[in-house]
């Protein structure tokens, strides 16, 4: 493995972090797993450490953790297995060159500030661990590497750019699922309409709020996070081709895009790599002459959930915080026909409501309580809509 870089993977089974190993894979003189981590799927950690064999394996579902040194001990591997707790110590056992970080779950947010602390790069695709550390982030903006496609294009139209000359900066987004459904419709879509993306395959929550739209509000606060772009010149557009990621326009009138087929290995290997831009034989190569037209429409007014999250940004830290937990709950629901998909609007503009503006204190508890509130506050919500019984949702 000389010459290769060691990467940790945390959130190896989700939909990015299999896309991250497929990448990988596919260049094993330029990269070599060190650690993979996971929250319950056991079965796919264990085929993930007998095909790249890392130092050490974390899960942290006590039960599913159980279930993995059983797996691991049927392959004869001997690999650590730690926990939660565990981890901090064993990050600081191993020797790796970057942290990759494609879980969502804000729990990691104290090993992701304390790995920056460390001087570390990192390529990281969750927005909702961005957004939570938010201005805490701003002294190592220059070790983080998005993975998101379209923050990874804002990134590569920013490089080598004075700050200043920035005009305005423009995320895509396809429009989801529902862009031509008539907004009287959009109370009664089912999961199974939800979770059908037309340009992206993404995991279940993350594909739910690109239905909602309310994933590019959070993008767009994530923009602000990495890039410290003011918050007044970030906007989106749908695009519905889902070609063109993101745009940077100067104050000399030019613009400049990144455009590729839809396809998140292109975004990885670029936040492992660069400036180097590593070929990967089965990435579809864009043929500009067989595009046709590309659209650009201002964000429909029926995609509330996004409207709700651009006030949450410019209310208040907090106010985005509350409403990043308050949407985990509330796609939660929807995910297992515990609500409606309007309800997650309706919880949204309840949570938002019933939270101040406060300023946070700068640390990371204060930021992942802020959070937790959002959460607290939507379950409420939707207790008080279809039970007093917490857990009943009975007439759903």
């Amino acid at each position: 493995m000389t010459g290769s870089k060691g990467l940790v993977l945390f959130g190896s089974t989700g939909s990015i972090g299999t896309q991250m190993l497929d990448v990988v894979q596919a260049q094993p003189e330029r990269y070599h797993i060190v650690g993979l981590t996971a929250h319950t799927n056991d079965e796919l950690l264990a085929e993930q450490a007998v095909a790249f064999r890392p130092r050490f394996v974390a899960m942290s579902d006590d039960a599913a953790r159980e279930r993995l040194m059983i797996r691991l001990e049927r392959h004869d591997l001997r690999i650590p297995v730690a926990s939660d707790q565990d981890l901090p110590s064993m990050l600081g056992r191993v020797a790796f060159d970057m942290p990759v970080v494609a879980a969502a779950s804000t729990d990691l947010a104290q090993v992701v500030y304390d790995l920056l602390r460390s001087g570390l790069p990192m390529a990281i695709a969750s927005k909702e661990l961005l957004i939570t550390l938010g201005d805490l982030l701003e002294p190592f903006r220059a070790q983080l590497r998005p993975i998101d496609s379209e923050l990874s294009a804002v990134w590569q139209c920013l490089a080598g750019e004075d700050p200043e000359t920035v005009e305005r900066v423009v995320l895509t987004a396809s429009g989801g699922p529902f862009r031509t459904k008539p907004a009287a419709e959009l109370d009664s879509v089912t999961v199974a309409q939800a979770l059908v993306h037309p340009s992206w395959r993404m995991g279940r929550k993350v594909t739910v709020d690109s239905a909602t739209l309310f994933n590019k509000a959070l993008e767009l606060a994530e923009t602000h996070v990495l890039f410290g772009v003011d918050p007044r010149r970030i906007t989106a557009v749908q695009h519905p081709q889902s070609v063109v990621h993101g745009l940077v326009e100067f104050r000399d009138g030019t613009t400049r895009a990144i455009a590729y087929r839809p396809d998140m290995r292109v975004a990885i290997a670029y936040a492992l790599s660069v400036p180097d831009r590593p070929l990967h034989e089965e990435v579809t190569r864009l043929r500009l002459e067989e595009l046709g037209q590309l659209t650009f429409e201002p964000i429909d007014a029926k995609f509330e959930a996004f409207a709700v999250g651009r006030e949450a940004e410019r209310r208040s830290p907090r106010s985005m915080l509350a409403l990043l937990g308050a949407d985990e709950v509330a796609v939660s629901c929807f995910l297992v026909a515990q609500g409606t998909f309007g309800d997650i609007v309706a919880a949204l503009r309840y949570v938002l409501s019933e939270t101040g503006d406060e300023v946070l204190d700068p640390t990371v508890r204060a930021h992942v309580e802020a959070v937790a509130h959002g959460r607290q506050l939507a379950e409420q919500w939707y207790e008080k809509r279809y039970s007093t019984q917490p857990g009943n949702r009975e007439g759903v």
